[in-house]
């Protein structure tokens, strides 16, 4: 059943999302894993970012409103609440165990301490679609449109600039701090290095990547696609398009950090979570599905937990060290 309370319901695209969804799940219930804390709409309007801190005990989320939530992992509990954004959330992450780095879609960019939601320093841009941190913190790449911009850390003083050659998707930096790998509109794949001056264009995958990320020990870079997910083997210059159980658009992926797992999240039509193995492409677990189009899936860096947010407001965050044991929700969840 679709819930919408009157005069807030879902229009356009969000409407079809849901729609297709709920008519998914109904005719195709599958048993899933249920979150070890279950956040259901914690963002108005939708939950575009999160970010594990670096011990794994905390969960930043960002939303369409523009706050900030900073979550425990253990309990769920509402830590702090940073609202001095007023844009949509692009990128979160964490410089260190105090320090936290936001940026909205209207080019604002933050660095400031959950602990007194105190703002140390602070930066404007004209737009930004997605952010990325170096290995060492000392700096952050900050999407604009079909510009790449590097701004030092905590400081956020601008070092560098570069471009690709159409609206850059998303960007992410090797663990060795010395490739930088950017997706745009046009389907290309580009590698950069540190300057932002473009190193190579990877093969062309069939549809627009979405959400690059390396691989631990940098000779992969996965994506999702259409439908699937895209390989890249950077040694050998190869890519391969994996299928996948999701109905639609994977919106986002993760390694885990010893590499032998991926996270990925659709966006249209079936909003699903799947952890799958890295060298046979088996599913070791399905998540509970959101009720609306996907946003973000990431690994925490311990390799413990994983957690999706999505355009609902909800955050799930998953015990991976809990027994799989997954049921089939009641027909009343849907």
């Amino acid at each position: 059943m679709i819930r919408t309370e009157a005069g807030t319901g879902p229009s356009g695209p969000v409407f079809l999302c849901l729609l297709l969804l709920t008519l998914l799940q109904i005719s195709c219930a599958q048993k899933v894993q249920l979150p070890s804390v279950d956040l259901e709409r914690v963002h108005d309007s939708g939950a575009h970012r999160i970010a594990f801190d670096p011990a794994g005990n905390r969960l930043a989320s960002g939303g369409l409103r523009g706050k900030v939530h900073i979550w425990s992992v253990h309990d769920g509990r509402l830590m702090a609440t940073l609202d001095s954004h007023r844009d949509s959330i692009r990128g979160l992450a964490w410089l260190d165990d105090t320090t936290l780095v936001s940026a909205d879609k209207s080019g604002l960019i933050q660095v400031w301490t959950p602990s007194s939601s105190r703002v140390l320093h602070s930066t404007k841009l004209r737009a930004i679609q997605n952010i990325a941190l170096a290995p060492d913190g000392s700096w952050l790449l900050a999407i604009e449109n079909a510009q790449i911009h590097k701004l030092s850390l905590p400081s956020l003083q601008p070092m560098a600039a570069g471009s690709v050659g159409s609206k850059a998707l998303s960007v992410a930096v090797n663990h060795a701090g010395n490739r930088i790998a950017v997706s745009a509109a046009d389907g290309s794949v580009v590698l950069m290095d540190e300057g932002l001056r473009t190193v190579t264009e990877l093969p062309r995958p069939s549809r627009d990547a979405q959400d690059v990320r390396f691989s631990p020990n940098d000779k992969i870079l996965l994506a999702g696609g259409w439908f699937r997910l895209l390989v890249w083997d950077l040694e050998h210059h190869t890519l391969k398009e994996r299928s996948t159980e999701h109905l639609g658009k994977v919106i986002s992926v993760d390694i885990s950090p010893d590499g032998s797992q991926w996270l990925s999240l659709s966006r249209q039509t079936d909003s699903s979570v799947r952890l799958v193995d890295a060298d046979s492409n088996r599913v070791l677990r399905r998540f509970k599905a959101h009720e609306l189009c996907g946003w973000q899936a990431r690994f925490s860096p311990d390799g413990r937990y994983a957690a999706s947010s999505a355009e609902d407001g909800s955050v799930h965050i998953y015990d991976l060290n809990a027994p799989y044991r997954p049921i089939v929700p009641y027909p009343e969840d849907y």
